[in-house]
């Protein structure tokens, strides 16, 4: 997918996506726990972190620009929306497009985030999921452990030159 992808263009190719309860392995709930999480290396940014909780399936969307700490909520909001919409049309990764399909659900651990994603979500027509939800202790808790894995990885790959 081209990165410039107008935002009428991402809604509907993300509707179009199948969406199924369960995720392609039909193993785990095809629910997805969204956060953003800084990135202290350098250049220091910020991440669009996504994890499947039960599989323990992590992506990672960004780096956010560069003003996103005095950007307004409406503001990252529509950036998490578009990062989100690219990253599920892009197979998560998967190198496959659209190999997961639209989530079933998602939820955030920021309450206000979640709710303005959401908001923006449907404005832009995105029909399913509605709305984002709020994460609860042990998604949150699997998030945060899989994060530290994941950015011990990061770290170690910035400071081996990426060579492992």
């Amino acid at each position: 997918m081209h990165k410039t992808m107008d935002p009428s263009t991402l809604v509907s190719t993300f509707n179009a996506l199948p969406r199924n309860r369960l995720s392609p392995s039909g193993s785990v709930p095809n629910h997805w726990h969204i956060s953003l999480r800084h990135v202290p290396l350098s250049p220091p940014g910020h991440l669009l972190y996504i994890i499947n909780p039960q599989a323990r399936f992590v992506h990672v969307e960004g780096p956010l620009h560069s003003d996103y700490n005095t950007a307004s909520t409406e503001l990252k909001a529509s950036m998490w929306a578009m990062l989100l919409l690219k990253a599920f049309i892009e197979g998560l990764g998967s190198g496959s497009a659209g190999s997961v399909g639209r989530p079933w659900s998602w939820v955030s651990n920021d309450a206000e985030m979640a709710g303005a994603v959401g908001e923006t979500l449907r404005r832009m027509g995105v029909t399913a999921p509605e709305g984002m939800g709020v994460a609860g202790e042990e998604e949150n808790a699997i998030a945060d452990e899989e994060w530290e894995r994941f950015f011990g990885l990061l770290k170690g790959q910035v400071r081996g030159g990426g060579q492992q």
